[in-house]
């Protein structure tokens, strides 16, 4: 198989040519094989049958050769061992409702169809996580959660029928990932099926505990880095009460301001959702909804949380809506109604595509405050090109959907709907955005990634594709095109830099290491670094301290990696913003934060910095200056590149700017001290507090020297009743705080026993296995009176400083030697002479 490039000037027939199909023969020997060992009944070779599996969404079809329906894991290597050996393409296939044609054979190959793999194989109510096939169906799951009073977050509008597989292939969004996330945000771990059909339980997704977290890649890779045969996903407890409600506005940009005022005022909605004038009449003549036909847009927005939270809500956004000119604001008076609305919301689709034999789907995302600007360009692209164009969006997130009708017959309409999908994707790059929300690359934008990468860029792409897939036989064709020889015209200098303060200073001192194989070390404020002596060049980064772009409409901020963390959490306060991870006294640099995925306790659940960091700058051993990820939620055009620096530890070059989610201060805030307690009674408490609908934002048991017991720091917006379960829910005392300062005075104290452990090689932490913590593992930790011990059971990590002793690991390091290989090649992709240290 050729290597992998990616050019927006090779067309699709030359790169098919250089994957010729298997031949007919090649075909029957691999369909013999596989029948051999699975049993007739699970391979399809019929022509008839192979029909079924020879399109998706997008409605562009490629005939596979072959497809195969495993049962279970032990299939799926025995596929992939026998593709392997005869070099046949492989692509996964879950119900194929994608819009990008990621799952087409474009190439042939062998489909693997996991339709018979959809089981849930494991609730822990407990500990919030769900254990499944890729083949189970998003509703399937949700209704088999719902009977345990939880659910599962991501909701595509394809969750009737579309697959958890899928899901992660895409990185699937949907309405409630304004407040929820996306599935990379509630993916917990994986188990996959390299090309080679080694089957690898790849560590904790985020966890950078024994270097690069190679989880992260597969959500979103759309195949082509190897199969996903199990998942384990984070569920939580259904919210209390649930609100919907519609907005109608007589202009859609009143509608748009609106959806930045909610967002800026606190409120969370579990959804906001935004459709246009034209949008309003298809809907409401397919389905008839209830949406006002004289409006010029409307926002379908819900709340959810407890009943004292959602009428506090529905009151805020109330306001919000009238002092922005609402023409109404509707709140659904029952569950009915409230589905009769969002029958509308999921019924654009169908609407659309009445309009004409074939509908054209775009899925683009930019920042929020560009969002007025990106749908008038895109009305603006109809009136040229003389289409019509109907646009939703997810609103709080900034992810559109403009849908174009048109007639394949008609070469002329082909032609300027494929000139206004062009242009639709050159406005969303104009304007900050990405070309892919939550549809992924697949065939479709292939081509276009050029606009938003560098040659070097998408270089690193391929490599990271290499380093997973060397063969090049997993989905091909889909995310990454072929291309020739990239280039780097820019020679290495000749002195030897020691201090940097520009990115064209880092690029010049990262090619002169390159050229003379001399090992760099890469330092903000060395808070994180350890008392071990350095016997090489260091790169201090503390000359990118500027802060780049503070968007507080958008709910961004853009920094230089070196800025010391204290001040931009003070200057962040100011504004009433705050990241989870900062606090004013700091003095670590950003950049050093998120290189070492230093552990956070607010938010007290999710992946810690992997879940805050949007964008990225850096500089890789060869010198090429890097940027992936944009400032949006859905931010991600092939691999998720981006989340690879976090906990990387300098290992894959100097970062020069992040960009970080922010949130507005919470002013009801609260801090819960305990008194000492035996340690079963706070494990007790936690999976108590686990169950609660509205999680606490920190939650901290702690062992300190010199005490008996532990106790539980928990920080959140405790109403009345809060406040007294969470008292009813102790055997013990505990003492309510209120403000920012009580929660700081408990982070002071944590990050005073770090620092300190750090200074004298004292600190150790690690990750908790995925089953959670028990009694026994806490007393393992062997407490002493000269230790100390943090334990967030919300992201599952543990930090402990002492003098006396280093002790044994309390979890050993357990993985598989694949997983030590694809850590090596990511390393390679960015340090292949792995000069940084």
């Amino acid at each position: 198989m050729p290597s992998y490039r990616l050019s927006a000037t090779v067309d699709r027939s030359q790169l098919l040519s250089r994957y010729p199909r298997i031949t007919p023969h090649q075909a029957k020997v691999v369909a013999d094989s596989l029948r051999e060992a699975l049993g007739a009944e699970a391979v399809v070779h019929d022509r008839d049958q192979l029909l079924a599996y020879s399109y998706d969404a997008t409605g562009e079809r490629h005939w596979p050769d072959l497809v195969v329906l495993p049962t279970g894991i032990d299939d799926v290597r025995t596929v992939l061992e026998i593709c392997h050996r005869y070099h046949v393409p492989v692509i996964g296939r879950g119900a194929s409702t994608n819009l990008s044609g990621g799952t087409t054979p474009l190439v042939g190959g062998v489909v693997v169809a996991f339709t018979r793999m959809n089981q849930i194989l494991e609730i822990d109510t407990h500990r919030r996580w769900v254990r499944v096939q890729p083949g189970l169906v998003n509703l399937d799951l949700g209704e088999a959660l719902g009977l345990e009073g939880l659910f599962y977050a991501p909701d595509p509008s394809s969750h009737r029928i579309s697959t958890i597989g899928g899901n992660i292939a895409e990185n699937a969004g949907g309405p409630h990932c304004v407040k929820y996330g996306v599935t990379t945000h509630h993916v917990l771990g994986l188990t996959v099926a390299l090309a080679d059909g080694s089957i690898v339980t790849l560590p904790p997704v985020g966890d950078t505990t024994w270097g690069i977290d190679v989880a992260t890649p597969y959500i979103g890779a759309e195949g082509t880095l190897g199969l996903v045969v199990e998942a384990i996903l984070a569920i939580q407890p259904k919210p209390d009460v649930v609100q919907t409600v519609l907005a109608s506005f007589a202009r859609l940009s009143d509608a748009v301001r609106t959806v930045s005022r909610v967002v800026a005022a606190n409120v969370k909605p579990s959804a906001l959702e935004l459709l246009d004038r034209e949008s309003i009449r298809i809907v409401e003549a397919f389905v008839h909804a209830g949406y006002p036909l004289d409006a010029d847009g409307v926002l379908l927005i819900e709340l959810d949380g407890s009943a004292q939270e959602v009428a506090k809500a529905v009151q805020a956004v109330s306001q919000i809506c009238r002092g922005e000119g609402a023409l109404a604001f509707d709140v659904a008076k029952d569950a009915a109604q409230a589905e009769q609305l969002w029958r509308g919301r999921r019924a654009h689709y169908g609407a659309a595509a009445r309009l004409a034999p074939h509908l054209w789907v775009q899925d683009v995302t930019v920042p929020r405050p560009q969002l007025l600007e990106m749908m008038n360009r895109i009305l603006g692209i109809a009136e040229k090109q003389h289409l019509v164009i109907v646009t939703v969006a997810h609103a709080g997130d900034g992810n559109l959907h403009p849908s174009i009708p048109y007639d394949p017959s008609d070469t002329d309409q082909v032609r300027r709907m494929k000139v206004a999908d062009r242009a639709i994707l050159e406005a969303c790059v104009d304007l900050g955005g990405s070309i892919t929300g939550e549809h992924g690359i697949g065939i479709d934008k292939a081509e276009h990634l050029p606009l938003m990468y560098t040659p070097w860029e998408l270089d690193v792409l391929e490599g990271i594709k290499a380093a997973f897939d060397p063969m090049g036989v997993m989905n091909p064709l889909k995310a990454l095109w072929p291309a020739g020889a990239l280039p780097n015209d820019q020679p290495p200098p000749t002195e030897r830099p020691l201090k940097v303060a520009s990115e064209e200073e880092l690029q010049e001192a990262m090619r002169w290491s390159r050229a003379h194989s001399e090992p760099l070390s890469i330092r903000g404020q060395g808070r994180r670094s350890g008392s071990e002596p350095v016997t090489h060049w260091v790169l201090s980064m503390q000359g990118f301290d500027q802060i780049h772009d503070l968007d507080l409409d958008n709910g961004t901020v853009e920094v230089g990696a070196g800025l010391a963390a204290g001040t931009l959490a003070r200057v962040l306060a100011a504004s009433g913003m705050e990241v989870p991870g900062l606090a004013p006294f700091m003095d670590d640099t950003v950049g050093g934060l998120v290189a070492s995925n230093a552990p956070v306790w607010r938010p007290g659940h999710g992946h810690g910095w992997r879940d805050w960091l949007l964008q990225a700058s850096w500089v890789d051993a060869q010198g090429r200056l890097l940027r992936f990820g944009t400032k949006t939620m859905k931010n991600v055009a092939g691999y998720d590149v981006s989340k690879l620096l976090v906990g990387s530890a300098g290992r894959l070059g100097a970062i020069t700017r992040l960009t970080l989610r922010m949130r507005p201060v919470d002013e009801s805030i609260a801090t819960a001290v305990t008194d000492p307690l035996p340690v079963h009674d706070a494990l007790a408490a936690v999976r108590q507090i686990s169950r609660w609908s509205e999680r606490p934002d920190g939650l901290l048991v702690v062992a300190k020297p010199g005490e008996e017991g532990v106790q539980l720091w928990c920080v959140g917006s405790f109403s009345a009743a809060r406040r007294a379960q969470l008292v009813e829910t102790l055997p013990v005392g505990v003492v309510f705080e209120g403000g920012q300062d009580a929660w700081l005075s408990l982070e002071h104290e944590r990050l005073h026993r770090v620092y300190d452990a750090y200074a004298r090689g004292t600190y150790w932490t690690g990750r908790v296995p995925m089953g959670g913590v028990d009694e026994h593992m806490i007393f393992s930790l062997d407490v002493r009176h000269d230790h100390a011990v943090f334990f967030c059971p919300g992201q599952q990590w543990y930090e402990m400083t002492g003098d006396r002793f280093k002790p044994e690991p309390v979890w050993p390091k357990s993985e598989s030697p694949q997983v030590d290989r694809l850590r090596e090649r990511i390393v390679r992709v960015f340090d292949p002479e792995q000069l940084l240290h």
